[in-house]
C-alpha cells in the first residue's frame, strides 16, 4: 500500500466521531461469532496471534505514525509539511501547557505519590509539573521542558485510537502480517537533550525490513526446548541488535497537514508514555529473566548483567487497593503458583509449620475427629468404631498430606471412605467438608499445645498436674481447646512470680511485671495463707480425689480449734500486718474461702471431670426478662423459645435455630439462656463426699466440713459459669454448622438442576422465548419476549404493544404472537413477572398455543413454564448487564436472564457476584449465620455441583460466562481459574488431551490429580491435523487419568480379548484401541454389565492394596455414557411458588386466618372486590361482610379505595385470589397457627399461665386506671364487673340480668344474663354516635343489630332469647346436667332400644348461649355431637335459623337425612 493510500485512508479515519465508534463497539459485542466461526478463527486464520505485552507495542507503533519527528526532514513537500508542522505543534503545546496548569500536581503531591510507588523523583522530573506518569525506576534521562509537555497523553484516547485503526484494517483488507517491534529512548550526548524518534511502518509490506519485523516478533514467541543456553544467549543478542537497528531508521508521517499532527499530538500525545515498559523487556531479554520475575522485582537487586537496578513491581504501577481487587498481590500470586489448592491455601494462611505433626498426634487427631463426625453417624453404642476411624484417617491423609479436595476425594477415593460392608457407612461430601474444617481446627490447636509447652518449659519448673497433661496426649479430650486453656490459666495463676521473674529476664527491664494475679500473690505472701495447711488438703490432692472418683487423699481436720479460732490466731499473731482484719472478723473468713476456692477452680482435674459430667448432662432453660414477657407474644419470632426448659443437645441437633434464636434474643435483652444439670446440688454434694468429706461427726469436725464445704461450692458456682460459657461458644458454633449445612443443601437444590428440556424423547437443549408482561399495564406497557438459541446466544429481543385482552380486536395479539413463535421455530416458552397480573397473561398464553395449535418442530405443543427469576431480578439491574447490553430496557435483560437460567440454572448462579449470591433468599434461619460461614455454604454447594456436572475445557477460552464456573472445580479458586485461562490464552490453541495440561506446564502435579477428573475434552475430529498428539477418548469422561490402565483392562474383558492379546497390546502402548472397538460395539452395555466388577476390585485391592470398586463402577458407567447428566430435572416453579414468586407472600404472612389489609377496588352485584398490597385479588361475598346484617347494599357501608382490615377465609394459590371476610367479628380473632410442642417436660406450663394470668391482670389495671367509672340512667344497671355481675345473679332466678360497664372500653357495655344454676352470658353492646366519652351511645349494637336504647334492647333481644330458653329447657327432648352425664343416659338408652334413633339437647356449659345435639342412629353407630346457638330470633343449627324448637327438631331430622349418604355426621 502507497504513502498516499495510508494518508487518504488516515483523514477519512479522523472524521469518524466518537458516536460512531460506541456504535461499532456495540455491534460487534452483539453480534458475537457462532461457536463455528470462532473456531475457524482459531484453526485457520494465517496469522499467529501475538501475546498481550506485543499487542500493546503494535497500538504504539501505529499510534506513533501520526507523530512526525523534530529531527527528521524528508524529500519534496514533506519538507515544507515538516516545517509547518513544527510550528504549529510548539504553539499546540504552548496552549496545552497554560490550559493544564491547574490540572497538574502540586509538587508535594507529586513527590508524595512517585514516594508511594517506590520512584525517587531527579531535580528535573521534580520541575516537570506536566508529567503524570510514572517512568521506568532507575533511569537517567534528562528531559527538556518541550519535549516534557509533549509526552503528557491520554490513555483512554489511546485505547480508542487501537479500536479504531482495527475497525479499518478490516475494512480496507489490510495486508495479514502486522509489523511488529519495540521502542527505546534515544539521547544526544553532544546537545544533552533527548530526541523522540516516531514512527510508522508506511513502506509497501514487500520491503524486507517489515519482513524481518514480522518473522522476528514471529520468532520471539517461540521457545526452543532443545537448544542449549549458549545459541539462547547468541539468538537474544542478535534479536537485540536487529531491534536497534530498526529503532535508529527515521520514520516519517505522510499525507498530514500540520494541524492533524498537532491535533493528533494533543490528544494522543508522543507515543512515550510507556517506554519505561519497553526498557524493562529488554533488560529481561538481557538479563535472562522471565516476566514475573521482573513484576515482582529482584529482591537481591543484581539483574546477572550490568549494573543492578531496582526492578518495578506491580505495587510500584498500582494502587494496592486495585491489585487487591484483581487478586494481583504478592500473596494472590503466591496462591497461584504454589501447588496446593487454593481453598487449601486460604484456610491454612494463618497457621504455622501445617502439617508438621507427629506420628502420635497424627493418631491422636483421627480420634479427635472420629469422635466428632460419630456424633453426627449416630451410631448405635455397640458399634465397633475400628472401620469407622481408619476411614477417617484415610480422609485426613487426603486432605493434609495429599492436598486432595473434596469433590476428588468423594469421586476417586470413595472406597478408602466407606465401609467394606454393602450396607455400611459412607463419609459424604458433608462429612468431608467438615473433616477439612477440623483438620484446621486440630493443627491450631496443636500449635497452641506446643506454645504453652514451651511457655512451660521456660519457666524451669515442675508440675505434676502439667507433667501428667503433657504426657497423656492419645485421648481425644486432651485435644480440646478449652483443656489446653485450663493449663494455661493455671500456670499463670499458680506461677505468676516466676512468670514475672522470666519476663524481667527476657526484657531486661524491672518495671514491667505479669500482674493478672497480683492479689493472690499478695495473699500468698500473707500470714494469712498459713490457714491453707490447716484445711488438711491441698487443690491438687483434691483433684486427685475427684478424677479418680476415690478418696485417694483424705482430708486432716485440726486437731483442736475450728476455723475461726485458727484465724483468730493468725490475726493476732499478725496484727500489724493483718490489721484490716483485725476488726471485721467475717472479712477474714470471707477472704480465705474466696483464695481457697480460686485454688481449687483453677485445678485442671477438677475442671476436666466437672467438664466431662456437665457436657453429657447439661440442660438449657429460658428466663424471661420483664422486657421479654412484655414483647414476646404470639406471632412472635422467639415465640416458640418463650418458656422453653430442659432442652437437651439432642433437641439443638434437630432443630438447631431453636438455640441460635435463644443467643439473639439474649442479645436483645429478652431472656437469659441459662445451662445447668438436672440434680446439681446433688452432683455438688456428691463431689464434696469424694474429695473433702471427712465424715467426721465431732462439733469440731462439722465446722471444719462447713468451711470446706462453702470454698468448695464457691469454687464448682465458678467452674459451672466458666464451663456453661464454654458450652454456650461450642453449642453455637455446632448449631451454626447444623444451619450451615440446611442452607448447603438448600442451595445445591437450585444448583443441581439440568437444563429444560420439554421432550426428553429428544433430549436437546431448545430454543427459547422467555417473555414478561411488567407490572401487567395491558394496553399501556409493553409486552417484552427474548429470543435465545440452542447456544445461549442472545439473537433478538421483542416488543409487543397489542393487547392481548383488547376485546375490540384480540386477533391481533394473537397473530402477533403466533408470527413470533413460528417464525423463530420455539421449542419451550418461559414467563415470570412482578405481580399477579402474570398469572393472566400466563393463562392467556397457554389459550393462544392451544387455539392456534404452535407446534414445535417435533410436532409437539410447546410448553410454557414459570421460571424462577432469583436470578433475572438482580441480573437486570447488574454491571454485567449494563456491560452485555448497554442499549436494552431492563426487562430485555430481565427475559434474558430467565432464558438462560432454562438452559442452565448452575451458570446463572454461577455469574452472580458474592453480594448478590448472598442477598438471594436461600433459606429462612441464613439471618443466623454469620457472612463468611453463609458464604462458605454457598461455595462448597458450587464445589459439589460444578464438579458433579465438569467444564468443558476449550469451551473457557471463547466465553467468560461458561468459564465462570471454573473457580469452582476441584483444586481451584479465583486465582487459579483465572492463570488456568490465562495459560490457555497463551498456548492459542485447543487442547486435545488432558496429559497436554501437564505437558504444557497448565497445571502442577497436584492441582492437575485434582482437577483433571473434572475438566474434559469433547472430541472434534477435525482438530486432529493440529499436531500430532493423538486424542484419547477417555477425555471426554469422568475418568481420572490415573484410572485409565484400568478403563482399558474393563473395555479389553468387556470384549473377552486373551491375555496374549492383551499383554501385546500393553506392550505395544495402544490399549486405547479397545476403547475405540467398544464404544462401537452395538453390545457394549450388555458387555460391560456383564462383568464381575467386585472380584475383579477384590483381586486388585490384594495385588494392590487399592480399593478401587466405586472407580471401575463408574468407568463401566462412563464408557456407556461419558459424562453423563446426572443432575435432577428442572424443576419449573408449581402452585404455592408461583405464588410466592408473583405476589412476595410466604406461609408465615399469608395464610387461612390471617389478618391482612385490603384496599376496596370495586363492587359486583353484592360482592365487594378488593386487592392487597401484593396484589392479591381478594373477594368479600354477601355473606362476609356488614350488609347482610344492616340490610344494606355493600356500597353504602364501604367506600372504594379505602383500607380495611380483613380476615382470610381461602387461598386459591393457582389463581392468585383470596375469599376473605370483612365481618368484625372475624377481624377481631386473628387465627396464629403455632407448630411448637407444649409438652410439659419440656415447655413450662406453669410459668406461661402465671405470666398469662399477671398479664391480664396488668391490662386490666391499666384499663381501669385509664377509665373513669361511669353512671347509666336505668334501673338494670349496676357499677359491676363481669366477676361481680356473676355473684350477684347466683341467687337470682334463670332469666335475670343486669346492665354493667364493659371492660372493652367506654364505647362498650355488657349485659350479663342467668341461664341456669352457675352458668352466665355476657352479651356485648357497642355504643355508636356518643355525645361524649360517658354518654350512652344514640345507637346500640348487638350481634349487629342496631338499637336505639336500652329498652329496646332488654325487650326485643334479651327477653326472646329468655323466652326461647324456657321453651328449650321444658321440651321432652331436654336433659338437664353436664355433658357426661347426658351422654351416659343416652348410651343407656341406645343399648335398651338398640334399633331406635336417638336425640336430646342440653345446656353447654364451656360456650354460654349454646347447646348440645347429641344423638345415635342406632346401638352400633357412633354417638355425633352437633352445636346449636340460641339467638334473639331462633335456633341458628348448620347454617339455619328456627323460631321454635319443632323446627328445629324437624330441621335437625331433615339434615340428618341429607347427611346419611355420606355418613358423615360430625363437621357440625
Amino acid at each position: 500500500m502507497s504513502n498516499e493510500d495510508l494518508s487518504l485512508r488516515g483523514h477519512e479515519n479522523t472524521a469518524v466521531t466518537k458516536d460512531n465508534e460506541e456504535l461499532i463497539a456495540r455491534d460487534d459485542e452483539d453480534n458475537a461469532p457462532s461457536d463455528e466461526e470462532e473456531g475457524d478463527d482459531v484453526f485457520d486464520s494465517s496469522e499467529d496471534d501475538a501475546d498481550l505485552d506485543e499487542d500493546e507495542d503494535e497500538a504504539r507503533k501505529i499510534k506513533e505514525g501520526f507523530i512526525v519527528d523534530e529531527g527528521e526532514e524528508d524529500d519534496g513537500d514533506d519538507d515544507e509539511l515538516g516545517a509547518a508542522s513544527g510550528k504549529k505543534r510548539r504553539k499546540g503545546r504552548r496552549r496545552r501547557e497554560r490550559e493544564e496548569e491547574e490540572d497538574r500536581l502540586s509538587e508535594d503531591d507529586l513527590d508524595l505519590l512517585m514516594e508511594n510507588a517506590g520512584v525517587k523523583r531527579t531535580t528535573e522530573s521534580a520541575t516537570s509539573g506536566g508529567l503524570k506518569r510514572l517512568k521506568r525506576a532507575g533511569g537517567n534521562e534528562e528531559t527538556s521542558e518541550q519535549e516534557e509537555a509533549k509526552v503528557s497523553s491520554v490513555t483512554a484516547e489511546s485505547n480508542k485510537l487501537e479500536d479504531f485503526f482495527s475497525d479499518d484494517e478490516e475494512e480496507e483488507e489490510f495486508n495479514d502480517s502486522t509489523a511488529r517491534h519495540h521502542e527505546e529512548d534515544e539521547y544526544d550526548d553532544e546537545y544533552g537533550a533527548r530526541e523522540s524518534n516516531h514512527r510508522q511502518n508506511t513502506s509497501d509490506m514487500t520491503n524486507k525490513a517489515g519482513m524481518l519485523d514480522e518473522l522476528d516478533d514471529f520468532i520471539e514467541e517461540d521457545e526452543f526446548s532443545d537448544e542449549d543456553e549458549e545459541t539462547r544467549k547468541q539468538r537474544i543478542e542478535e534479536r537485540k541488535l536487529l531491534r536497534e537497528q530498526r529503532m535508529k531508521q527515521p520514520v516519517h508521517v505522510t499525507g498530514l497537514s500540520s494541524d492533524k499532527i498537532d491535533e493528533m499530538y494533543d490528544i494522543f500525545g508522543d507515543g512515550h508514555d510507556y517506554d519505561w515498559a519497553l526498557e524493562i523487556e529488554n533488560e529481561e531479554l538481557e538479563g535472562n529473566l522471565d516476566t514475573e520475575a521482573v513484576i515482582e522485582g529482584n529482591e537481591d537487586g543484581e539483574s546477572g548483567i550490568g549494573p543492578s537496578k531496582k526492578k518495578v513491581s506491580l505495587q510500584d504501577i498500582y494502587d494496592l487497593q486495585d491489585l487487591k481487587k484483581n487478586l494481583l498481590t504478592e500473596e494472590d500470586m503466591k496462591i497461584r503458583h504454589t501447588d496446593i489448592p487454593e481453598r487449601f491455601q486460604e484456610l491454612r494462611a494463618g497457621l504455622v509449620e501445617y502439617g508438621n505433626l507427629s506420628a502420635e498426634d497424627k493418631e491422636l487427631e483421627k480420634n479427635w475427629i472420629s469422635d466428632k463426625i460419630a456424633i453426627e453417624k449416630n451410631f448405635p453404642a455397640t458399634y465397633d468404631l475400628t472401620e469407622f476411624k481408619d476411614a477417617i484417617g484415610n480422609a485426613i491423609r487426603f486432605i493434609s498430606e495429599d492436598n486432595l479436595e473434596v469433590p476428588f476425594i468423594f469421586a476417586y477415593r470413595r472406597n478408602n471412605i466407606s465401609s467394606t460392608d454393602r450396607n455400611g457407612f459412607v463419609l459424604t461430601e458433608d462429612d468431608l467438608w467438615e473433616i477439612v474444617d477440623l483438620n484446621i481446627e486440630f493443627n491450631s490447636i496443636i500449635h497452641k499445645r506446643d506454645y504453652v509447652k514451651k511457655f512451660y518449659e521456660e519457666l524451669q519448673i515442675q508440675d505434676s498436674v502439667v507433667d501428667e497433661y503433657f504426657s497423656n496426649q492419645s485421648t481425644a479430650s486432651t485435644a480440646e481447646l478449652n483443656s489446653l486453656q485450663d493449663i494455661y490459666n493455671y500456670l499463670e495463676y499458680k506461677y505468676a512470680k516466676e512468670i514475672n521473674d522470666l519476663l524481667t529476664k527476657n526484657t531486661q527491664k524491672s518495671g514491667k511485671k505479669h500482674l493478672k494475679n497480683s492479689n493472690y500473690e499478695k495473699f500468698k505472701a500473707s500470714p494469712l495463707y498459713a490457714i491453707t495447711k490447716d484445711i488438711g488438703i491441698t487443690a491438687e490432692q483434691i483433684g486427685e480425689n475427684i478424677s479418680s472418683q476415690h478418696q485417694i487423699n483424705i482430708p486432716k481436720d485440726h486437731e483442736t480449734l475450728k476455723p475461726m479460732e485458727v484465724i483468730d490466731n493468725i490475726i493476732t499473731e499478725h496484727s500489724s500486718d493483718l490489721q484490716v482484719f483485725v476488726t471485721n472478723s467475717k472479712l477474714s473468713v470471707d477472704t480465705v474461702q474466696k483464695y481457697t476456692s480460686m485454688e481449687i477452680s483453677r485445678n485442671p482435674k477438677i475442671r476436666e471431670k466437672v467438664r466431662n459430667d456437665f457436657y453429657k448432662y447439661y440442660l438449657v432453660d429460658v428466663v424471661l426478662t420483664f422486657k421479654g414477657r412484655r414483647e414476646i407474644q404470639r406471632g412472635s419470632i422467639y415465640e416458640d423459645i418463650k418458656y422453653a426448659i430442659n432442652r437437651t443437645p439432642v433437641h439443638f441437633r434437630k432443630d438447631p435455630d431453636l438455640f441460635l434464636r435463644m443467643l439473639e434474643a439474649e442479645s436483645l435483652n429478652l431472656l437469659t439462656v441459662k445451662l445447668h444439670m438436672s440434680s446439681h446440688v446433688q452432683y455438688a454434694d456428691h463431689l464434696f463426699q469424694i474429695a473433702l468429706d471427712t465424715n467426721n461427726t465431732s462439733e469440731l469436725g462439722i465446722e471444719w466440713n462447713n468451711f470446706r464445704k462453702t470454698a468448695f461450692n464457691q469454687a464448682l458456682d465458678t467452674i459451672f459459669a466458666d464451663i456453661s460459657a464454654e458450652i454456650k461458644d461450642d453449642l453455637s458454633k455446632s448449631c451454626k454448622k447444623l444451619v450451615a449445612r440446611s442452607v448447603r443443601h438448600k442451595f445445591m437444590s437450585k444448583l443441581d438442576q439440568a437444563p429444560f428440556v420439554p421432550n426428553m424423547e429428544n433430549a436437546k437443549i431448545p430454543r427459547i422465548l422467555t417473555i414478561t408482561c411488567g407490572e401487567g399495564r395491558f394496553g399501556s406497557d409493553a409486552i417484552i419476549a427474548t429470543y435465545i438459541n440452542r447456544k445461549g446466544e442472545f439473537v433478538r429481543d421483542f416488543k409487543i404493544t397489542d393487547n392481548p385482552f383488547d376485546r375490540s380486536n384480540p386477533q391481533k395479539f394473537e397473530n402477533t404472537f403466533a408470527d413470533i413463535i413460528n417464525n423463530c421455530q420455539i421449542n419451550a416458552i418461559g414467563i415470570n413477572g412482578p405481580n399477579s397480573k402474570t398469572q393472566k397473561f400466563f393463562k392467556k398464553l397457554q389459550d393462544v398455543i392451544r387455539q392456534k395449535k404452535l407446534l414445535d418442530n417435533n410436532d409437539k405443543e410447546i410448553p410454557i413454564i414459570y421460571v424462577e427469576d432469583e436470578v433475572a431480578v438482580r441480573y437486570q439491574s447488574s454491571e454485567r448487564a449494563a456491560q452485555e447490553f448497554a442499549n436494552k430496557p431492563p426487562l430485555v435483560k430481565y427475559c434474558v436472564a430467565l432464558a438462560r437460567y432454562m438452559h442452565s440454572p448452575l451458570l446463572e448462579y454461577a455469574n452472580l457476584s458474592m453480594e448478590e449470591l448472598t442477598s438471594l433468599s436461600i433459606h429462612p434461619n441464613q439471618s443466623l449465620l454469620p457472612r463468611g460461614l453463609f458464604v462458605k455454604a454457598i461455595e462448597t454447594a458450587f464445589v459439589d455441583i460444578v464438579n458433579l456436572v465438569g467444564v468443558e475445557i476449550n469451551k473457557t477460552t471463547d466465553n467468560n460466562y461458561y468459564a465462570n464456573a471454573l473457580r469452582y472445580i476441584s483444586g481451584f479458586g479465583q486465582r487459579k481459574a483465572i492463570d488456568f485461562l490465562d495459560s490457555l490464552q497463551r498456548l492459542n490453541e485447543p487442547l486435545l488431551a488432558r496429559q497436554q495440561l501437564i505437558t504444557h506446564n497448565i497445571l502442577h502435579k497436584t492441582i492437575f490429580m485434582n482437577a483433571a477428573g473434572f475438566l474434559y475434552i469433547s472430541w472434534n475430529e477435525k482438530r486432529q491435523r493440529y499436531e500430532d498428539l493423538e486424542h484419547d477418548q477417555l477425555d471426554s469422561t469422568r475418568i481420572h487419568p490415573e484410572d485409565y490402565h484400568l478403563a482399558t483392562k474393563v473395555a479389553a474383558d468387556a470384549l473377552e480379548y486373551e491375555p496374549d492379546a492383551i499383554a501385546e497390546k500393553e506392550d505395544q502402548g495402544t490399549m486405547s484401541e479397545f476403547i475405540e472397538i467398544l464404544r462401537e460395539d452395538p453390545d457394549k452395555k450388555m458387555k460391560l454389565e456383564s462383568l464381575n466388577l467386585e472380584a475383579y476390585a477384590k483381586e486388585l485391592e490384594n495385588k494392590t492394596g487399592q480399593r478401587k470398586l466405586n472407580n471401575l463402577n463408574t468407568i463401566v458407567l462412563e464408557l456407556l455414557n461419558g459424562f453423563e447428566e446426572l443432575r435432577n430435572d428442572f424443576h419449573p416453579l408449581q402452585g404455592d411458588e408461583i405464588f410466592q414468586t408473583l405476589t412476595g407472600e410466604t406461609e408465615k404472612t399469608f395464610f387461612k386466618g390471617s389478618i391482612i389489609p385490603v384496599r376496596v377496588e370495586f363492587f359486583r352485584h353484592n360482592d365487594i372486590i378488593c386487592i392487597t398490597n401484593s396484589q392479591v385479588e381478594c373477594v368479600a361475598t354477601a355473606q362476609q361482610h356488614s350488609g347482610a346484617q344492616y340490610r344494606r347494599p355493600a356500597n353504602e357501608l364501604y367506600e372504594l379505595g379505602k383500607t380495611y382490615p380483613a380476615k382470610v377465609v381461602f387461598i386459591d394459590y393457582e389463581n392468585i385470589t383470596a375469599e376473605i371476610s370483612l365481618l368484625e367479628q372475624d377481624v377481631k380473632h386473628k387465627y396464629v397457627p403455632f407448630n411448637y410442642s407444649k409438652d410439659p417436660t419440656i415447655w413450662d406450663l406453669k410459668q406461661e399461665l402465671e405470666d398469662a394470668e399477671y398479664e391480664k391482670k396488668i391490662t386490666m389495671e391499666e384499663a381501669r386506671a385509664k377509665r373513669t367509672h361511669r353512671v347509666i340512667n336505668h334501673p338494670y344497671y349496676f357499677p359491676f364487673n363481669g366477676h361481680q355481675a356473676e355473684e350477684y345473679l347466683r341467687s337470682k332466678d334463670r332469666g335475670d340480668f343486669v346492665i354493667r360497664q364493659s371492660s372493652r372500653g367506654d364505647d362498650h357495655l355488657a349485659i350479663t344474663w342467668k341461664l341456669d344454676k352457675d352458668l352466665f352470658q355476657h352479651i356485648d353492646i357497642q355504643e355508636l354516635e356518643k355525645e361524649n366519652p360517658l354518654a350512652l351511645g344514640r345507637i346500640l349494637v348487638v350481634e349487629g343489630q342496631r338499637y336505639y336504647d336500652l329498652d329496646q334492647i332488654i325487650v326485643e333481644y334479651l327477653q326472646n332469647k329468655i323466652r326461647l330458653l324456657n321453651e328449650i329447657t321444658s321440651n321432652e327432648k331436654f336433659k338437664t346436667g353436664n355433658k357426661k352425664d347426658v351422654i351416659k343416659f343416652i348410651e343407656d338408652y341406645s343399648k335398651v332400644n338398640p334399633n331406635r334413633s336417638v336425640y336430646y339437647f342440653s345446656l353447654n356449659y364451656e360456650k354460654p348461649g349454646w347447646f348440645y345435639l347429641m344423638f345415635k342412629i342406632n346401638s352400633q353407630s357412633k354417638l355425633y355431637t352437633w352445636n346449636v346457638r340460641l339467638t334473639h330470633t331462633g335456633y341458628f343449627l348448620v347454617n339455619y335459623n328456627y323460631p321454635n324448637v319443632i323446627q328445629l327438631c324437624n330441621g335437625f331430622k331433615t339434615l340428618l337425612k341429607s347427611n346419611s349418604s355420606r355418613s358423615n355426621g360430625s363437621g357440625y
